[in-house]
């Protein structure tokens, strides 16, 4: 007799779909979307419909520790795991002190339990940690000198819209559960707009698409603010009294015309006019965000030339409004269970430049763990990465499979899925907290973080680390939303809406900055040592049109998402992600460097070197070449070979796309 599970994708996507598991016996049989769910509504993607299956079953999968020999990997009990960790530990730190010992830590898997490693560093007396973000970095703090903090609209908000603009954002194929939204909304009559240098698959729903040249939107939108300002399409009731820095903001952009913008876009100065007229005159008008159009060295000022867009025109703190990046609603909401208390002694590691930062640490790191993440297919510039694991003489990972970081491993901890354990689950881009439960006993002898960490912690009699189940661990995480009587009773009996987070942020105009307005011109910024105007800068590397550089390297390197993979989740279950790797590139860019169809290529930047398959697309400028990023190096694949440690204008976000390429037949 089968059961049906309701249960929620831990993914770090946008919505964390509500999913129903059929279990029969003590298997997963099925999973289908949730149509009870407020946000997805049933409809899920082929992660959550095939891939989760794929993998808690996947004959790859291990499920028992595993220490590194010379004879290879070796099977070690859960005890024998724990001495090893305990006895270098304890050496390592004894001699190096805790900063030593380097905690990488993502969110491949999301859950307030998921926290839990964290406090057993905390509890051990500290670590070094990564400092910044290799997603969204540079736009969250762009958002935050000119807010204060991100805030998002409710999804439903789009069918206020008159405009939408879809700027650097691919909800075909990265946030399918917001489509229906945006047909529903053009079919009220709303415009759509998709500003991308990819002709993407949600130009189906486009009015307008403007491929501008990669790295330089923040100077379309600076032009576009022109032509507004020039026009008088400005809101002077909302400027005068809501914005901060709009003298010194518009003698910034009196420079930014049309013809200037066009010739560093390649957008032609009718379009950017075009654009300026219909968001200026057309309200509300609102602007989703995609990370795309901010990893370059100047991603953050192109974030606030962005908002300043809505600002100016009034657009912010009205229904169908806005400027959507991220949002942090549930700060403050849920209880800290990290440890922070515990005053722990910790080194922050810059994230986007984070192998040359391990290779020049001191004291040096000697022992690298790492949870919900494999830096080694992720990071940029993964020859220096593996060179920065290579040095570390004790490696732990903690996963589902032998990835490329887990082959870099001395011990491997086996995880469960979020089928196997129990969490709360809530995201940065919704309004919504779920309950995740266990539906199936792990496999073998998987564990989930918080029995691991737990278990280690109780091994090495670490006083900062009680001995609570993961359900005493969520009640004590989610005090704070017992004032409006959210409690895990209340969550598992579906999922609740955020208390405090409106559908429309700011309403009252009031803004969390020094002013307490949007500040064109930031005073957060200046404070910290970053122009406090949007300016427009160049990349460090993607424009470099006429230097030496450009010669040897001509063609921009886009490194996407895949739709069907979640970075470098889910690879290895298909048997096209251990082929080798295809290259997207325009036809007549394949015909200029005497390239043919599903010929073996070598693409080439600064920093390496791969092999891949050529694949023709006229939905590519012909300067620029795609490859999607989260294949394995173990596979022959692998882009961050390619990719630069280059730090960012803000916000320490990684400039992944800030790279030149050349790309030519494999001899």
């Amino acid at each position: 007799m089968s059961q049906l599970i309701k249960t929620i994708c831990p993914m770090d996507c946008y919505s964390h779909c509500g999913l129903l598991a059929t279990l029969e016996g003590d298997k997963i049989t099925k999973i289908v979307g949730d149509p009870d769910h407020p946000l997805n509504k049933g409809l899920i993607c082929v992660k959550g419909r095939k891939k989760h299956l794929q993998r808690i079953y996947s004959p790859e999968r291990v499920t028992t520790p595993l220490r590194k020999t010379s004879s290879g990997w070796q099977p070690v009990s859960w005890t024998e795991a724990y001495e090893i960790i305990a006895d270098n530990l304890t050496k390592i730190t004894k001699s190096y002190g805790p900063t030593s010992v380097l905690h990488h830590d993502n969110g491949g898997s999301e859950g307030i339990l998921k926290s839990l490693p964290q406090r057993f560093f905390n509890a051990l007396g500290g670590c070094s940690r990564p400092a910044g973000s290799i997603c969204w970095g540079s736009g969250n703090k762009a958002q935050a000198y000119d807010f204060g903090r991100p805030k998002l609209h409710c999804w439903d908000d789009l069918l206020n819209s008159k405009l939408i603009i879809l700027w650097g954002r691919d909800p075909a194929s990265t946030n399918i559960q917001l489509m229906p939204l945006l047909r529903q909304a053009k079919a009220r009559g709303a415009k759509i707009f998709v500003i991308n240098p990819i002709k993407i698959a949600s130009c189906s729903l486009a009015d307008l698409h403007l491929a501008p040249r990669p790295g330089t939107d923040g100077a379309l939108a600076l032009a576009v603010a022109h032509e507004i300002i020039k026009n008088h399409w400005i809101n002077e009731e909302y400027i005068n009294s809501r914005v901060f820095g709009y003298q010194e903001y518009k003698q910034l952009v009196e420079e930014y015309t049309p013809e200037k913008a066009s010739r560093i876009t390649d957008v032609s100065a009718e379009l950017i006019s075009t654009i300026a007229k219909e968001y200026g005159t057309i309200s509300p008008a609102t602007i989703i965000f995609g990370y795309g159009l901010q990893r370059y060295t100047n991603g953050g000022q192109t974030v606030r030339a962005i908002n300043a867009l809505a600002a100016i025109t009034g657009n912010l703190g009205l229904p169908g409004g806005g400027v959507n990046y991220s949002g942090k609603h549930w700060f403050g909401l849920i209880n800290d269970i990290t440890g922070s208390e515990l005053l722990p002694e910790i080194r922050h590691l810059n994230w986007p430049t984070l192998a040359e930062s391990i290779m020049e640490a001191k004291p040096p790191v000697k022992s690298i763990f790492v949870t919900r993440s494999n830096p080694l297919t992720q990071l940029p510039d993964t020859n220096r990465v593996l060179a920065a694991f290579a040095q570390s003489q004790f490696n732990v990972v903690v996963d589902f499979f032998l990835n490329d970081t887990a082959e870099m491993a001395h011990l491997f901890l086996p995880c469960t899925t979020f089928l196997e354990e129990q969490d709360v689950v809530y995201s940065s881009w919704s309004h919504y907290l779920s309950y995740s439960p266990k539906a199936v006993e792990p496999l073998g002898q998987s564990r989930s973080d918080h029995h691991i960490f737990s278990g280690l912690a109780q091994y090495m009699n670490l006083g900062g680390f009680p001995n609570l189940s993961a359900e005493e661990w969520l009640e004590r995480a989610l005090v704070p939303l017992a004032n409006y009587g959210i409690t895990l009773d209340k969550l598992k009996q579906g999922p609740v809406r955020n208390p405090v987070a409106p559908d429309v942020p700011w309403q009252d105009g009031v803004f969390e900055t020094p002013s307490g307005k949007f500040e064109l011109y930031s005073q957060l910024a200046l404070a910290d040592g970053v122009n406090p105007l949007p300016q427009y800068r160049e990349p460090r590397e993607s424009l470099v049109r006429d230097s030496s550089l450009a010669m040897q390297y001509p063609f921009h390197l886009i490194t996407a998402h895949h739709s069907d993979y979640l970075h470098s989740q889910f690879w290895n279950l298909a048997s096209e992600g251990m082929d080798i790797q295809p290259v997207y590139l325009h036809p007549d860019t394949g015909g200029k460097v005497g390239i043919k169809e599903n010929q073996l290529v070598n693409i080439a930047t600064k920093r390496g070197q791969i092999t891949c398959t050529a694949r023709f697309s006229d939905a590519l400028r012909k300067d620029t070449i795609l490859i999607y990023q989260g294949s394995w190096a173990l596979h022959g694949n692998g882009v961050n070979m390619l990719t630069p440690q280059f730090l960012p204008d803000m916000g320490l976000g990684t400039p992944y796309y800030d790279c030149l390429c050349n790309v030519s037949p494999k001899l």
